[in-house]
């Protein structure tokens, strides 16, 4: 995958970015339902964008996550108030990030001013310094989109103790941490377990997909179900199970699971 600035882009952004929007639509609309019914909560959604790039992808004028959940944010079928937090840290895309959101914005005749934060500097600070202590009325979405490498499991983690009741979005490549279990002893699903959610939707990867690239997302409530349009599946679902494991462990792990090493003499 190339990597420009940071940001890595390629054949599957596209269709990364058309699955994203799909998943902003569902969890804004699921969350403005929740909120319209639950007083107790804050009323308003909260967004972190914890790598979130210069807004435009590299080379083309396709959307990136934060003008992605604007437009779906904006969208005639959601009215609630929000906030959006947008880290970035490189600077030239930080800078690009800014402009490349005023701009759009003003031309959709967007009032950001009070809804959209900027942050420039490694998300691991930026998301203690944005939230500070424990909240669990504030309701809403983290997503780390890592372009290859692999997200710090212990900040998510961090995040989802303090933010209970926020759902996690990550995109990843479940071939990556197959490649660094030698180095790691973790497979995909050790992480997750790590950050301690009790449910997780799993997205079928392409077949054709070498890297096996898949969104996560982690949840403590069981309000989320199936999303078959886009392959999203609870991971204890049939439909996930059919593929997970192949995700999670390599073709050589998965068979010493089923047949273990003899010990050595």
């Amino acid at each position: 995958m190339p990597i420009k600035d940071s940001i890595g882009y390629g054949e599957l952004t596209p269709t990364k970015i058309e699955i994203l929007k799909e998943i902003f639509d569902m969890h804004l609309a699921v969350t403005q339902a929740v909120l319209r019914k639950r007083s107790a909560y804050k009323q308003i959604y909260t967004y972190i964008d914890a790598t979130s790039g210069k807004g435009i992808v590299p080379g083309s004028n396709i959307f990136g996550s934060p003008l992605v959940f604007l437009n779906s944010v904006h969208s005639q079928t959601i009215d609630m108030p929000y906030i959006a937090h947008f880290i970035e840290c490189e600077e030239v895309n930080y800078l690009e990030l800014k402009k490349n959101v005023f701009y759009y914005s003003n031309q959709q005749n967007w009032h950001l001013q009070n809804n959209v934060q900027y942050y420039h500097g490694e998300y691991e600070q930026k998301i203690i310094d944005i939230l500070k202590k424990p909240d669990d009325r504030e309701l809403g979405l983290m997503f780390i989109d890592h372009s290859g490498d692999l997200p710090n499991f212990d900040t998510i983690g961090h995040f989802s103790k303090i933010r209970p009741r926020m759902e996690i979005l990550i995109y990843l490549s479940t071939t990556n941490i197959k490649r660094l279990h030698h180095n790691t002893n973790k497979s995909l699903l050790d992480y997750m377990q790590q950050i301690s959610k009790e449910f997780w939707l799993i997205r079928k990867p392409l077949k054709w997909d070498r890297h096996q690239w898949t969104f996560l997302l982690g949840t403590n409530t069981d309000i989320f179900k199936r999303y078959k349009k886009i392959n999203f599946y609870r991971l204890d679902s049939e439909e996930a199970q059919a593929f997970f494991p192949k995700l999670n462990l390599t073709s050589k792990e998965r068979l010493e699971k089923l047949q273990p090493r003899l010990p050595s003499l």
